[in-house]
């Protein structure tokens, strides 16, 4: 599994894109590597793309974990998880109803672009780095 943080300073949009098979760990790692990026900023919107998710087991320990935990972004922030297999649209329904609290702004759509519509920007992800 792999996990790829790019961010679009001048759209102040992070894009998070998970590639292979998703285990717990994986989806742990993804704040501390955005985090640590140094572009990052936490008022900027978040993407997460699950498009190139092949498969993999993750515990609703887990997720319900993560979602309940702070937020490394703003309250205001936004967050749009691209999820366009079942397998990561299910996970990402569950992640939603258990992060109502710690991530209000969420949205789940199927391509980068209605996730970049859906937070009002320009698709243009040859810009990120």
């Amino acid at each position: 599994m792999s996990v790829n943080v790019s961010i679009d300073a001048n759209q102040q949009v992070v894009l998070v894109a998970l590639a292979g098979e998703i285990k717990d760990a994986d989806l742990i790692e993804i704040a501390a590597v955005t985090k640590a990026h140094p572009l990052f900023e936490p008022s900027f919107s978040e993407i997460v793309d699950f498009s190139a998710v092949t498969g993999g087991k993750v515990s609703t320990f887990a997720v319900q974990t993560l979602a309940q935990r702070a937020s490394i972004y703003n309250r205001t922030s936004k967050h749009v998880v691209i999820a366009p297999q079942a397998h990561g649209s299910g996970l990402t329904r569950m992640y939603q109803a258990y992060a109502h609290e710690t991530r209000p702004n969420m949205e789940v759509v199927h391509t980068m672009e209605e996730a970049y519509k859906s937070l009002g920007l320009e698709c243009r992800t040859e810009d990120l780095r």
